[in-house]
């Protein structure tokens, strides 16, 4: 069998041409076509996929650049907040500081005015107010300049005056006149010359009789020509003692607040009339009640008192001044 083609194409002339073809070239030719079409296919698909990727790439290449931009300004805000809160931080500060300057002073100079005001109403009274020095035997170390402590030296010595005001009994356990005073005295049953180591105070019935000063009651009973008697004691070498009562409100053991009801007013014993007797001792020896009753109508610790507001500090000013002021009634006593 021929390998061998003929194509012969004829004209409208009658002429005709003879194209002579191998088979095997022909089949070479065709699958060359074929091949080259597939590859250039490839070739497009492969292009267009590359230029599709670099468009979505460069889509999100833009969009990172854009959250990158916001990030920037973003941080940039941050940077000017931030300098201003510092800006605003030292303000607050300065401001702080002069506030915290201010109330020092201010609570110093309530601290001394308080200091002073107890100082007048003690020395009034007769008690010595100074710190007790600490010794100077079995020490050493190292001198070290000390800082400003005026303010803990001032709270130091205003907490002990505190104290010592909490166990002075000070203020009238009722409110009545004084009918017989301390001291030497005629005596209200028999009429003969003796030492009345209390006063006695006008009251009615059923009056209530307050504590005046925090203390632990050490004796309630009925104790002979006293009558029904309590006996409380304050610490620091105070104690008070209450005689003639109707009723008795405590029992030994009982904690007592200063203004706390402990009895109520009567006529038990050896009494002339409803009264109460009241005496103020200092390490067992009777002390004259009317310098302490000088501070009138004090019926709770001072320390409760707030000295902050203007209002109250007034309050506790005229109050403590007041000890200072004898009334008729008390000096009559006193003498």
């Amino acid at each position: 069998m021929s390998d061998r083609l003929h194509i012969i194409l004829t004209g409208d002339e009658g002429k005709a041409r003879n194209l002579l073809f191998s088979k095997r070239k022909l089949k070479f030719t065709f699958f060359f076509i074929i091949s080259l079409f597939l590859s250039l296919s490839f070739l497009s698909y492969k292009s267009y996929h590359f230029f599709y990727s670099n468009r979505v790439l460069d889509s999100q290449v833009a969009e990172l650049a854009r959250e990158l931009n916001e990030i920037y300004q973003l941080k940039e805000a941050l940077v000017d907040q931030v300098q201003n809160l510092q800006k605003e931080n030292s303000a607050q500060a300065a401001t702080f500081q002069q506030a915290k300057a201010t109330l020092l002073n201010t609570a110093v100079s309530e601290l001394e005015e308080r200091s002073e005001m107890i100082e007048r109403i003690m020395a009034n009274i007769g008690i010595e107010a100074n710190d007790i020095p600490a010794g100077n035997n079995n020490s050493g170390g190292p001198f070290i300049s000390p800082k400003n402590t005026i303010g803990k030296e001032l709270l130091y010595r205003s907490d002990r005056y505190m104290e010592t005001i909490n166990s002075l009994p000070l203020g009238r356990p009722i409110p009545g006149l004084i009918t017989s005073g301390y001291g030497h005295r005629k005596d209200p049953v028999n009429g003969r010359n003796g030492f009345h180591s209390g006063v006695d105070m006008r009251g009615a019935y059923g009056q209530k009789i307050l504590a005046t000063a925090d203390g632990i009651v050490t004796k309630a009973f009925r104790n002979g020509s006293y009558g029904k008697y309590v006996e409380i004691n304050h610490g620091n070498g105070y104690s008070t003692k209450f005689a003639h009562m109707k009723k008795i409100l405590v029992k030994r053991g009982d904690r007592v607040k200063r203004g706390q009801a402990i009895g109520i007013v009567g006529s038990s014993g050896r009494s002339t009339g409803p009264h109460l007797h009241y005496e103020v001792c200092f390490n067992g020896k009777p002390l004259n009640p009317s310098k302490f009753i000088r501070v009138d109508k004090l019926t709770r610790p001072i320390v409760t008192l707030r000295l902050s507001p203007e209002k109250n500090r007034e309050k506790i000013r005229h109050r403590l001044l007041a000890a200072n002021k004898t009334t008729p009634v008390n000096a009559a006593a006193e003498k």
